[in-house]
């Protein structure tokens, strides 16, 4: 026995809509030059300008064995989030950084 179902325009639109939104989603990465799939994976990573200072600058030689989505990761992070997070490690002498810096409490 055939069922029978009767759709309205805008049901029929909701449907449309809901397969495209479905079918955008399975894919599985990003899209555009700095998408998610280039920090995933080194074949396909091109640094941005800020992710290349931080590569030069903070790891210097051993760059090379960085992960792209560690870079992508601390390009993100704010400064003071950063910073807190080495002086709860003990990476950082809080002390020294007002010295040196002049930072005022």
């Amino acid at each position: 026995m055939a069922k029978v179902v009767k759709l309205t325009e805008s049901d029929l639109n909701r449907i449309i809509e809901k397969v495209l939104l479905e079918a955008e989603e399975d894919k599985p990465f990003e899209k555009g030059k700095f998408g998610v799939r280039a920090s995933r994976s080194r074949a396909d990573y091109t640094p941005t300008p800020k992710e290349s200072e931080i590569i030069d600058s903070l790891f210097g030689k051993y760059s090379d064995d960085i992960p792209p989505i560690v870079m992508r990761y601390l390009r993100k992070i704010g400064r003071k989030t950063l910073t807190k997070r080495l002086i709860d490690l003990n990476l950082l002498d809080l002390d020294t950084i007002m010295d040196e810096f002049d930072v005022k409490e």
